[in-house]
């Protein structure tokens, strides 16, 4: 059960709920095709939608970094039947997981109309104009 509920709460932390960046989305919206290059570089993809709006997509990955706890609990048994116990709490960075944001903004006459940002909300909001 522990399992299931520790992969629910990894798989939510891919998904950027609507309110955990409106204000990093709002800052785009109305910005121009050229501001937004200028400032994240040149779209991964892009397509035209049949109604004459622009679509284009960017994508971000680094190496995120967080730090752990490892706790530990050792036993041991001597030869004289006693028994020992030991427990310890590690605390320390580790190599960080991968993270990505994805961010495909519309343009409609040339300025930002509409977004939809996938990732993690700490790493996304780094992409804030």
């Amino acid at each position: 059960m522990r399992i299931a509920a520790l992969i629910a709460i990894v798989l939510a932390g891919c998904a950027v709920p609507g309110g955990e960046l409106a204000d990093t989305r709002a800052g785009w919206d109305g910005a121009t095709y050229d501001e937004v290059v200028l400032r994240w570089g040149a779209p991964a993809r892009s397509t035209k939608l049949t109604d004459g709006r622009d679509v284009y997509t960017w994508v971000s990955e680094s190496v995120g970094s967080r730090g752990s706890v490892h706790p530990s609990i050792g036993i041991s048994g001597g030869s004289g039947g006693g028994i020992g116990i030991g427990t310890g709490i590690m605390f320390g960075s580790g190599g960080g997981e991968p993270v990505r944001c994805e961010r495909t903004l519309i343009f409609k006459n040339g300025r930002v109309d509409e977004q939809n940002w996938q990732g993690p909300a700490e790493y996304c909001r780094s992409f804030a104009r």
